[in-house]
């Protein structure tokens, strides 16, 4: 008994597109990407468009760079780059399929971005620290006042002000 040869043909293909890992059908075109910043609760802006606050998921696809700013009121501004890279796919012994063929053999890099925010403390002279501290400090204290700041955040950037103050 003969059987078909296209059975065969598409089957034998079918197990090659499973076992060489290609990762337009296993991972697809985007990307998970978790954004996060110390304090929390940070705007954040992917290539300038407003996307949500910290801590947040959210799909890119794998083979554009995107630029993250982040902005909080009391902090500095925070960016960062997402950038597509192969290093994953370069590794292997076998470097051929619909990954290359379409140009999908990459992973956003980091797929996990943490900022720190660094308090905004404006020009810092050498002449009086302790005035310079204390003015500080009664800014951070306006912003918790006005609702500007949550109490954690409030606490965060104290400590962050004194202990930029603290170093020599």
């Amino acid at each position: 008994m003969k059987l078909p040869l296209l059975p065969l043909v598409l089957l034998a293909g079918l197990v090659s597109t499973g076992t060489t890992g290609c990762a337009v059908l296993t991972k697809g075109k985007k990307q998970t990407v978790v954004v996060r910043s110390t304090p929390a609760g940070a705007v954040a802006k992917i290539n300038g468009t407003v996307v949500g606050q910290t801590p947040f998921k959210v799909k890119l696809s794998r083979d554009e760079v995107f630029r993250v700013d982040l902005e909080k009121n009391g902090f500095e501004s925070a960016s960062a780059i997402l950038l597509p890279s192969s290093t994953n796919y370069d590794q292997r012994y076998l470097r051929w399929g619909l990954d290359y063929d379409l140009g999908r053999a990459t992973d956003l890099v980091p797929e996990a971005l943490v900022l720190e925010l660094k308090p905004a403390l404006g020009e810092v002279t050498q002449q009086d620290r302790f005035a310079e501290m204390s003015a500080q400090i009664i800014r951070a204290d306006a912003l918790l006042a006005s609702g500007e700041l949550t109490k954690a955040d409030h606490k965060y950037l104290v400590e962050k002000i004194v202990e930029a103050f603290h170093r020599p």
